[in-house]
């Protein structure tokens, strides 16, 4: 029986049970820290509770991990001893997929404001979602095309995706595991809710959740394990499946030493060295989500880049470096500094050489290709900057995919269980629980993406403008639909 409903277990009467891999000694302090998260003031994890969380996991031995059942549950506690007749192993990579076409612009950006994890509102007007969806894609559409339409006419990111998929396969198969990888994006094909129905028709019995993202975030990662949660909980079949996920890597020997590896190379392009100024840039995320909602987003990257720095460091280069935010939309506050202001700024000191190092993606998509590659180099030679270099994504680097079949094989024998040997803030482990530790209350945050303002602005009067036409175009279409004539009907109509 899979093990959902283990946070009300947890809030009422923990039931601790030793089971194989599983040390009593670290139990308490881990389940402690849990306690603490669950009955927090807010229901969200502070910095300070996040680090205690990550301190007391360090110091227990690697093999430790706590494991909750439900001592009623007689059931589920049988199906959990006994052993499947075939074991399956299976990993789901997940992604934010792109659209391959630019007539799959618009319907890719409708999903993506769609989103409740993008656009929260308040939950007396969430019915509005899909129509400010409607409106968000409408107007995006076709300056995002234009960015497509640049880089070639499309993303290639399920591409990419498919061949790290591949990738992972092979490495794990090399180090004894055999696995189906599957790739589930969340706003294009192939779709998450496709990757599952792949995975139950092959009967995958053990299965790895791992989200293509380094850095665990709400609008990333949290949203995909939140339609995951959803489609488990519906889905009889899912309910039974084995799995864990595994939230964030950005710690992780390998991931740091790729990354390393790939910034010393480029910085051997440059004749002077020394002078390069090293530009972290990645995605940023509405201020909000990390005051408001406890999202770990900004403490992982800042970590993640100085794990990443004294790599380069200890390999001889002593470079100084920048960490900024880019992809930023709408006029309320995100995370800073932002990547365009922090480009001026350094132009202004009179950095003369930049190398752009995309630190939140692990694959070449729009942001990489249209946004540093384009604007952001246009901005910085116009900024004095005459030297630019830019480290490459990941892809299938042959020392990150190898790492994350490590990552995999180290998450399989947690499978079921509440954690394993992690360094990450947000821990290894079942669905739910995990959603539940961050964001418990799930509060209605402002949009990234303002729609419109009240009074007399200008932005006032376009939107008057924009619904007046749209109330005439709906008017026209019902008449032409009807045969009748509404528009006279309303003006006679006594």
């Amino acid at each position: 029986m899979a093990s959902f409903g283990l946070h009300q277990r947890m809030a009422s009467a923990p039931h601790i049970e030793e089971r194989a891999g599983c040390s009593s000694r670290c139990s308490p302090a881990i389940q402690g820290c849990w306690r603490t998260r669950v009955h927090g003031a807010r229901g969200v994890a502070t910095a300070s509770e996040r680090r205690r969380v990550v301190s007391l996991r360090r110091s227990a031995a690697s093999t430790d991990v706590v494991c909750f059942d439900d001592s009623h549950d007689v059931k589920g506690r049988q199906a959990a001893a006994a052993p499947p007749a075939v074991d399956k192993v299976g990993v789901l990579l997940l992604n934010l997929g792109g659209p391959e076409t630019l007539n799959d612009v618009k319907p890719f950006l409708f999903n993506l404001f769609a989103d409740p994890e993008i656009i929260r509102l308040p939950q007396v007007v969430q019915f509005l979602q899909p129509f400010l969806a409607t409106i968000i894609s409408t107007l995006r559409a076709p300056k995002s095309a234009e960015g497509y339409k640049a880089i070639g006419g499309g993303s290639p990111l399920r591409r990419i995706t498919d061949d790290q998929a591949n990738a992972l396969a092979d490495a794990l198969k090399a180090k004894g595991q055999a696995a189906n990888v599957y790739v589930g994006m969340r706003y294009w094909h192939p779709y998450t809710e496709e990757a599952l129905e792949h995975i139950k028709r092959d009967g995958v019995t053990r299965l790895v959740i791992l989200p293509l993202y380094p850095q665990f975030s709400i609008s990333t990662s949290g949203s995909s394990l939140r339609l995951l949660e959803s489609l488990f909980k519906s889905d009889r079949a899912l309910k039974q499946l084995r799995h864990t996920v595994i939230p964030s890597w950005y710690q992780r020997r390998g991931y740091v030493c790729a990354m390393a590896d790939l910034i010393v190379q480029e910085l051997g392009k440059f004749q002077d060295v020394p002078s390069v100024e090293l530009f972290f840039s990645a995605h940023g995320v509405p201020k909000s989500y990390v005051e408001e909602a406890g999202d770990p987003y900004k403490e992982e990257m800042e970590e993640c880049v100085r794990l990443i720095m004294e790599e380069v460091r200890a390999r001889g280069f002593n470079n100084s470096h920048t960490l900024a935010y880019q992809s930023r939309v709408g006029p309320a506050e995100w995370l800073k500094p932002y990547t365009d202001e922090s480009i001026r700024e350094l132009g202004r000191r009179g950095v003369k050489s930049l190398l752009a190092v995309p630190i939140s993606f692990v694959s070449e998509h729009i942001e990489t290709l249209e946004e540093i590659d384009m604007e952001y180099r246009e901005l910085a030679e116009g900024s004095g900057i005459r030297n630019w270099g830019r480290v490459p994504a990941l892809n299938t680097n042959a020392a990150f995919i190898d790492d994350l079949a490590d990552a995999v094989l180290e998450a399989l024998p947690y499978v079921g269980c509440l954690a394993g040997p992690t360094d990450s803030l947000v821990p290894l482990g079942d669905l739910e629980m995990l959603l539940q530790a961050y964001d418990r209350e799930r509060r209605a945050l402002p949009s990234p993406v303002v729609m419109w303002e009240w009074g007399w602005t200008k932005s006032a009067e376009t939107w008057n403008g924009r619904i007046a036409m749209l109330a005439i175009i709906v008017i026209l279409v019902l008449e032409a639909t009807s045969g009748q004539s509404i528009l006279k009907n309303l003006i006679w109509a006594e």
